[in-house]
């Protein structure tokens, strides 16, 4: 199976895209919380990269209010890029990049930090686009990302099946794919990195049962030589 381009560039130009309001920034920076313990600690003064960008929510959250040195978002689907213009003024230390996360058009080690929210799942050839990850990111350097718990058959069904997406009003990607943890931690192994998951979920804060969790978060460490 490959990544479809042309497939991703149809379902997310199908309708018109928009800039994240402050308000979506605030529930925004409330999810980050769940998956990134103490963000401002963790972002403040970084060079940190912001792979599947969309409209860049992620990356103006991190540039306008956890302090990162500077934030790069890059997004394939120029239209969804173009609709997050808006940020870069409002937010100085942002960058939006049109580019492929299997190519990408970026320094290697040029990064202290790759962040994702949802983007792993999208890559059926996840061993390349983790070249890609760990090529620039810095030695020592961290990814950290949000995806689904596949392991949760409630979250197969609600992504992967029509009656699913009907019942909890969603749409996706011809592009995901159930994704799941072992897989994850097995690819960022292979290509040398140190792996953890943590589950959670948002609306029951202590359940962090491996397959009950309906998300989690993805901490990989490029090894420092």
């Amino acid at each position: 199976m490959m990544f479809d381009a042309r497939a991703e560039h149809t379902f997310y130009t199908a309708a018109p895209a928009t800039a994240a309001t402050a308000a979506e920034l605030d529930a925004l920076a409330a999810d980050v919380r769940l998956w990134v313990p103490d963000p401002e600690q963790v972002f403040r003064g970084r060079r940190v990269l912001d792979v599947g960008a969309g409209t860049a929510p992620l990356g103006a959250l991190l540039a306008s209010r956890f302090g990162a040195a500077s934030v790069v978002s890059v997004e394939l689907v120029f239209e969804r890029l173009r609709a997050a213009r808006p940020w870069v003024s409002r937010a100085p230390a942002l960058r939006l990049v049109c580019g492929d996360v299997f190519s990408l058009p970026l320094a290697s080690g040029a990064f202290d930090l790759v962040v994702a929210n949802s983007v792993l799942h999208h890559f059926p050839e996840l061993d390349r686009a983790l070249g890609e990850i760990v090529r620039v990111l810095r030695p020592g350097g961290r990814y950290i990302g949000r995806e689904p718990n596949f392991d949760n058959p409630l979250v197969r069904f609600g992504v992967f099946t029509r009656l699913g997406n009907r019942i909890f009003g969603c749409e996706h990607s011809a592009n995901e794919y159930p994704l799941r943890p072992g897989a994850i931690v097995s690819a960022f192994r292979n290509r040398g990195c140190s792996c953890s998951l943590r589950f959670f979920w948002r609306r029951l804060r202590r359940l962090r049962h491996p397959v009950a969790g309906v998300a989690m978060s993805v901490t990989a460490e490029r090894r420092s030589s």
